[in-house]
């Protein structure tokens, strides 16, 4: 499946998160949800949603960020 068709059937939270991804490369956890505004549950369950999609790898720690393209 193409990186656009997948991202256009996200839901908006998944989508937002992409977009805060295009202006850092690497981002905190407590920065994405307060930039959210969500709790540390939602926060969490729309970036594991994300993993399970690879479209967002863990670092390590608290900071998430895109996956490498090949």
């Amino acid at each position: 499946m193409s990186q656009q068709k997948l991202e256009k059937d996200l839901d908006p939270y998944e989508r937002k998160v992409l977009k805060l991804f295009n202006s850092k490369e690497q981002l905190k956890f407590g920065e994405i949800i307060m930039r959210l505004g969500l709790s540390a549950n939602h926060g969490q369950r729309v970036l594991n949603s994300l993993q399970d999609k690879q479209l967002v790898v863990h670092g390590g720690g608290t900071r998430y960020m895109r996956p490498q393209e090949s």
